[in-house]
Formats: C-alpha cells, sequence, structure tokens
C-alpha cells in the first residue's frame, strides 16, 4: 500500500480510481456474505425447529410404547419411537454441518470487514495526499458501479443512464473532452484529449460539468456519485455523528451526503435531487438542498416491571433454550 501513496503523490490518479473500484467489489462481497451468512441463520432456526418437533412425536411414541400392554403395539410404537429418533439424528448431523458453516462464513465476513476497513482508510490516506487545497470548480457526474452494472445487464433498477444525464447536464465539448459512443444498453464516453480541462479556462464564467468523466479530471473536480437505491445517513457533512445524538433521540438525513471539504458528494437516483447537487457543486458547495428532510427518531425503553423479573422475555427464552437442550440430550446418545 505504501506503494500506491507513492504512486498517487506523483500524481497517478488511476490508483485512486482503482482502489474506488477495489472498495466497491470489497463492499458488494461484505454484503453477499452478510446475505449468506443471514440465510445460513434461518436455515438453521427452521432446523433446530424441526428437531423439536422430531423430539415432541419421539416422546409421544415412547410414551405410548411404555404405556402398552399388547406385547405386539408395544413393538409397533417402539419401533415408531426409533425411527423418529434416527431422523432426529440426520437433523442432528445437518444441524452440526450448519454450524461449521456458519462458524467458516463469520470468519469471512470478519476477515472481508477488516479488509474493507483497511481498504478505505488507505483510500483517504491517498486522497488527503493528492488533495488540492484549491476550491475545485468543476463537476463531475458518475453512476456509481452497482447502478452500471443493472443496466448493463437490462435488470431492473431506478438509475438514470449516462444518456439521459448527458442530455440533462453534460457541458462538455466533444472537441477536447471526447464524445460518446452507443453501447446499446447506454452511452459511454470515448476520445478524451489530455488535460482537456485547459480548453475551458479561456471561457469566462463556464461551468464545466462533465458526464461519465475520464480518472484525471474525476480526481481534479466536485464528483457527484449516483447510487442504486434510497439511503439513510447519520451525518450529512463527513463522518462525524458524535453530536447527532440528544438525550434519547437521534436525527437522520436522506438520499444525500458530502464529504467534509465538499470533494465528493452522493446522492439517491432521483433527478431532481441530482439536478440540485449540481447547482449546490457549481455554486462551490453553497445552497440549500430543498429535498433535503430530517426525521428524528426517539428512542423509547422496553417496558418492564421489575416486580415481574420471572416474566422477563429475556429469561422466558433462557429457560425455554434450557429445557429444549436438556430434553434434547436424550437424543445425542451414541452422536457427542
Amino acid at each position: 500500500m505504501i506503494e500506491v501513496i507513492f504512486l498517487m503523490m506523483l500524481g497517478n490518479a488511476d490508483v485512486l480510481v482503482d482502489l474506488q473500484i477495489d472498495i466497491d467489489e470489497q463492499t458488494e462481497k461484505v454484503a453477499e456474505l452478510e446475505t449468506e451468512l443471514e440465510e445460513l441463520l434461518s436455515d438453521k432456526i427452521d432446523k433446530g425447529s424441526k428437531m423439536n418437533v422430531l423430539f415432541v412425536e419421539y416422546s409421544l411414541w415412547e410414551k405410548k410404547h411404555e404405556a402398552e400392554e399388547s406385547q405386539a403395539m408395544a413393538t409397533y410404537y417402539n419401533a415408531k419411537a426409533r425411527e423418529v429418533k434416527d431422523l432426529w439424528r440426520d437433523e442432528y448431523r445437518d444441524y452440526k454441518e450448519l454450524e461449521k458453516h456458519e462458524e467458516q462464513l463469520q470468519h469471512d465476513l470478519d476477515t472481508a470487514k477488516v479488509l474493507l476497513e483497511k481498504m478505505e482508510g488507505d483510500y483517504e490516506k491517498i486522497e488527503k495526499a493528492n488533495s488540492n487545497p484549491d476550491r475545485y470548480t468543476n463537476v463531475s457526474i458518475s453512476l456509481s458501479k452497482n447502478c452500471q452494472i443493472m443496466i448493463e445487464y437490462g435488470l431492473n433498477t431506478i438509475c438514470p443512464t449516462y444518456r439521459e444525464l448527458v442530455e440533462l447536464f453534460d457541458t462538455t465539448n466533444p472537441t477536447a473532452s471526447g464524445h460518446f459512443v452507443d453501447m446499446g444498453y447506454d452511452v459511454k464516453r470515448v476520445g478524451v484529449m489530455d488535460r482537456h480541462w485547459k480548453f475551458y479556462e479561456t471561457e469566462d464564467d463556464f461551468d464545466l460539468v462533465m458526464v461519465d468523466p475520464d480518472a484525471p479530471f474525476q480526481n481534479k473536480s466536485i464528483l457527484i456519485e449516483i447510487q442504486s437505491n434510497t439511503f439513510t445517513t447519520l451525518s450529512v457533512i463527513g463522518n462525524d455523528n458524535s453530536r447527532n445524538f440528544n438525550q434519547g433521540s437521534y436525527t437522520t438525513w436522506e438520499n444525500f451526503k458530502q464529504t467534509e471539504n465538499c470533494k465528493k458528494i452522493i446522492v439517491a437516483p432521483d433527478i431532481e435531487l441530482i439536478t440540485q447537487a449540481v447547482e449546490y457543486a457549481t455554486n462551490n458547495c453553497n445552497g440549500e438542498i430543498n429535498i433535503l428532510e430530517n426525521t428524528v427518531v426517539h428512542n423509547e425503553p422496553t417496558p418492564h416491571n421489575d416486580r415481574n423479573w420471572r416474566e422477563s422475555p429475556a429469561l422466558v427464552y433462557q429457560n425455554w433454550l434450557y429445557n429444549a437442550i436438556q430434553n434434547n440430550k436424550e437424543l445425542r446418545l451414541g452422536l457427542d
């Protein structure tokens, strides 16, 4: 990673873009692992419920066997009890396999999260080392990687296409900043000149907005990145939300967030909000975002009477779990 930082300090903006792509991919990996783990835990719950049902059934057959005076019927009830017990053992073996898989998945998820956190930290360090102290006046508009993938593969999405965004916001000159080719599912910018932004420096009061920017221009502009879904944030600017909590409540904002230096703005896939974000960026991050809403959520404590502590949900669950374990112990004979 030191090598990456050194390259960035030499002005290799492509490395920063590549690292952002890696972060996006790692974020997707974390999300996939979280989904897989959630599904596995659901399977474990289903498996545990099935084991409990089998145990109840086994107990019924066993009681009938013990109470039956007829030798023939007692033999039949005993056979049924053994049959259900064998079924329970099969479920138990599957349950243990799920536990092993859960342990491996949890390890993979924890590792992926640590790696993502490190990558994001490296990105911030690189961006800071490569940052320009001057206020950026140019604006670039990019679709998030998720948006690009969904559009390319024809998936159901509310993301706008580059085709739509170019029509609405792009102010570049194709002679300097390249032209767009039709890819069928969307358009793509090609033929960009080196340091093409210099072409516009002779224009007075020209607002340069580039849709689908090349990496160097993206690094030298205020980047507006359009997300694939709506989102909620605890901090509109930067990552510090320590002052957001006050006396059992907190404030959330919807669908808009910017870095502290306004180098990057992320917005939901809403044309009205994107339009406001572009105007906000071209005005050097001054003004208001009208569509922005805030909600105060109060955290109410769970009502509980200390005098009835024996009926607390946590204790009831613990007692149920303890009894279930004790009841199933005899079925584990020969398995441990």
